[in-house]
């Protein structure tokens, strides 16, 4: 498992820099490890943190794209307050 992980992070390695400096690339450097101490690899997905990038892009589609950063923060500005007001004062 070793060789193959170390295979596998050297292809990627050349093949593309920039997927290689993704944190779940990171994850392989400790699998053996992890796989010694505790067992099979449980919990590792990170696609449920990747999905949130969606809500994201979803809240900038009306932007000029000059401030996206300031639009998005606006846009959920907006929806905290909403939720707010329909909740009744409570969240």
């Amino acid at each position: 498992l070793e060789h193959a992980i170390n295979d596998f992070m050297a292809a990627t390695a050349l093949w593309t820099t920039p997927w290689f400096n993704k944190p779940k690339f990171h994850l392989f450097v400790h699998l053996l490890t992890h796989i010694q101490r505790f067992g099979p690899a449980r919990l590792c997905a990170t696609e449920t943190f990747e999905s949130y990038n969606l809500v994201i892009r979803l809240r900038s589609i009306n932007s000029n794209k000059h401030a996206p950063s300031l639009d998005i923060a606006r846009s959920f500005s907006h929806l905290h307050a909403v939720r707010h007001l329909v909740s009744g004062g409570y969240v």
